[in-house]
């Protein structure tokens, strides 16, 4: 990653923080959709899921009136 970011190991260390940190903000935003299916949304969790380090899960609410 040192050599990714072009600095030394504090500032890699922060600005991967701060990437982690923007890029789930915008996997919420992005799955959050209304206009995406519940199908949908699990392939792009899958997709973007990194087994053991970064889990995403989807879950369905549904509400029946009467």
């Amino acid at each position: 990653m040192k050599r990714f970011w072009d600095c030394n190991k504090t500032t890699t260390l922060v600005q991967s923080a701060e990437f982690s940190r923007r890029i789930d903000d915008r996997i919420r935003e992005v799955l959050n959709r209304e206009d995406l299916t519940v199908r949908q949304k699990r392939e792009i969790a899958e997709t973007l899921t990194v087994p053991g380090t970064y889990e995403i899960e989807i879950a369905q609410r549904l509400a029946v009136e009467k």
